[in-house]
């Protein structure tokens, strides 16, 4: 991804990192700050002409840098259940992501003090085992040729047994390891939703490909139908990429699979539904439950249930997770 303007803290500019992905970016006009809110939490942005002409902040993060799970998001079983912030923001622009009414702002903050995040996850690990989703705010393996932070993540992993790190990816990057303790997960969807609401991701054909090529490398690999999406006959659609992909993938060699129907926090799709008048996704007449914009419980129940039966031909029920 290509950045014509840096944002960089003065106090970042103390870490090695930072000077690396500068180093990477020649061409771009930096600009030193004091803090990455001043210019990503700065009021009457316009976070949607922002995703035309992106810029990169470079910043320390302090306080909290791993958190516990949400409830909308799936722990598959673990109990100690955390994700990690590292970055903010994603490199693609899908209509539906929960991130664009959770930030005020499009840019990309990329955090260079890793070995915080070293020190907050070897801390938690006095505790017991934990599982940790290094890549729910943005696209790690896509960035990682600018940034490094998927690298560290697993090379942390293979340093602690008791860590368990997911990789979320719609990027088709190679991957050529295979540390015991590290899950890629690649996000699938129809074509018809990838080409309708999932801009600058990887096709799904590369997709698929990159999971086959991981698995083949011994890699642990999870394929995730989420979140499903009410389009006009979903059925065929989502038939028909279950159907694809295990014409191409051997499920009996997966980790697992996921199935979820999209749902958001409601404050959360209030924000989009401001900034996006013309959102298919955003301006759907979900129902709120307890605080999450989800669809009808029938067509959310339905849908999921349509997925999982669909991919019950192919895989274990036993391995077959869903968000609800």
């Amino acid at each position: 991804m290509r950045f014509t303007h840096i944002y960089v803290e003065e106090r970042a500019l103390e870490y090695p990192l930072a000077q690396k992905i500068l180093d990477k970016l020649p061409d771009a006009n930096v600009v030193r700050i004091k803090h990455y809110k001043d210019v990503f939490d700065r009021k009457r942005q316009n976070a949607v002409l922002q995703h035309e002409h992106r810029a990169l902040i470079v910043a320390v993060r302090d306080g909290n840098r791993i958190f516990e799970g949400a409830p909308v998001c799936q722990s598959f079983g673990n109990a100690n259940f955390y994700y990690a912030s590292s970055m903010m923001n994603c490199p693609f622009d899908c209509e539906y992501c929960y991130l664009k009414g959770m930030y005020p702002s499009s840019h990309m903050v990329v955090f260079v003090n890793l070995e915080d995040y070293r020190a907050d996850v070897e801390e938690k690990l006095k505790e017991g085992p934990m599982y940790v989703c290094a890549s729910y705010d943005t696209d790690l393996l896509a960035m990682n040729g600018l940034t490094g932070h998927a690298d560290f993540w697993k090379e942390l992993a293979a340093l602690h047994p008791d860590l368990l790190v997911e990789l979320r990816t719609k990027a088709a990057v190679e991957i050529k390891d295979n540390i015991s303790n590290v899950i890629y997960a690649f996000t699938l969807s129809p074509e018809e939703v990838v080409s309708r609401y999932e801009k600058n991701t990887a096709p799904l054909k590369a997709r698929i490909s990159t999971a086959v090529s991981a698995i083949e490398n011994g890699a642990k690999v999870r394929l995730c139908f989420d979140p499903v999406i009410k389009i006009p006959g979903w059925k065929d659609a989502y038939k028909r990429l279950v159907d694809t992909t295990a014409a191409s993938i051997d499920f009996s060699k997966l980790t697992d699979v996921s199935v979820g129907t999209f749902r958001i926090s409601a404050d959360y799709l209030n924000k989009m539904r401001k900034a996006y008048p013309g959102s298919e996704v955003a301006w759907y007449p979900y129902v709120i439950k307890d605080g999450v914009a989800q669809y009808e419980p029938e067509t959310d129940r339905g849908m999921q249930e349509f997925v999982c039966a669909a991919l019950k031909e192919h895989i274990g029920k036993e391995k077959i997770f869903t968000w609800n």
